[in-house]
């Protein structure tokens, strides 16, 4: 059913409300496409019955539409580039900066249905195994991963996927990770192990969540608008201690917007380093966000990984 600009709006204010992601004008198919399925077994008869239940209290529902509306899409090693800098550039650092046998801490703060934390542990597996390396185990290891949607968190913890799923950016050799059950790969209990997941929403405070030594924030900040994507890299900062890494999305530049992290360089690949000191961070959630564009994230056309 096709949606008129009044339901339109209401719709996208009250996605933004929920969650922070910002749908442009002229997005009305995607509202359409996205949530036809959940549209029909509601049995909603208009948009603005649609919305309206959007309103309700039911928790349910809402987790439905933030699920419908996020894009999920992720593979293993995806984009490969990342993964051969963290191994060489990130990994090593996490190691030789580790304090005493405090565990290492790293957060991924839009996990989907687990790919990019389950390569990570597979990459530790692999580092903390090579002979170069005697006083590491994957053990010290932790892994948070995160995101705002049930349904792709229970799918993750789940770490059953498909021939295609494997078939897509694993490495030679790392299938010695999975265990074929059947027409699926299930993914070796010494890897799940390192990576625990939490619903969480980035809107929300980060405090209880703790202090991370390095963090993934790979394209998520894309969907949010200029304000958002500053205040949750500002939050960000406040989790990390001096020097430690922050990874963004291929596309997404903190350059000329931001003095908390310095850009490294890498191959294609953009760390970012925070800063001795750098700036405090003070939340925008719940305050006004106008008079923010100036601090907003650029974004730059996409590269091709391969």
């Amino acid at each position: 059913m096709k949606i008129g600009k009044k339901e339109f709006d209401l719709l996208r204010q009250q996605i933004y409300r929920l969650c922070g992601l910002s749908i442009p004008d002229g997005k009305e198919y995607l509202i359409e496409h996205r949530f036809a399925p959940i549209f029909q077994d509601r049995g909603c008869k208009t948009w603005m019955e649609f919305y309206k239940l959007l309103q309700s209290s039911d928790v349910g529902f809402k987790d439905e539409i933030i699920s419908a509306i996020s894009t999920h899409e992720t593979s293993f090693f995806r984009d490969n580039y990342p993964f051969t800098s963290i191994k060489q550039k990130v990994l090593p650092q996490l190691v030789n900066g580790r304090k005493s046998r405090r565990g290492i801490r790293i957060w991924c703060a839009a996990s989907s249905t687990g790919q990019e934390p389950y390569s990570l542990a597979m990459l530790i597996h692999e580092f903390c195994n090579s002979p170069a390396q005697k006083n590491i185990s994957p053990k010290d290891f932790s892994i948070l991963a995160t995101d705002i949607s049930e349904k792709v968190l229970s799918k993750a913890s789940n770490a059953l996927f498909s021939k295609l799923d494997v078939d897509r950016g694993l490495p030679d050799g790392f299938t010695k990770y999975f265990k074929q059950e059947g027409r699926s790969w299930r993914l070796n209990e010494d890897v799940r192990s390192l990576v625990s997941f939490k619903k969480f929403n980035l809107l929300n405070s980060f405090n209880p969540l703790g202090k991370f030594d390095f963090v993934l924030c790979r394209n998520v900040l894309i969907y949010f608008d200029d304000a958002t994507k500053v205040d949750i890299v500002h939050r960000i900062h406040a989790l990390l201690p001096d020097n430690a890494y922050l990874m963004l999305g291929a596309t997404e530049t903190l350059s000329g917007h931001t003095d908390r992290f310095e850009a490294e360089h890498i191959g294609p690949v953009i760390l970012y380093r925070k800063k001795n000191g750098a700036g405090k961070t003070k939340s925008m959630i719940g305050r006004k966000r106008a008079g923010t564009e100036r601090a907003a994230i650029k974004f730059k056309k996409p590269f091709s990984a391969r």
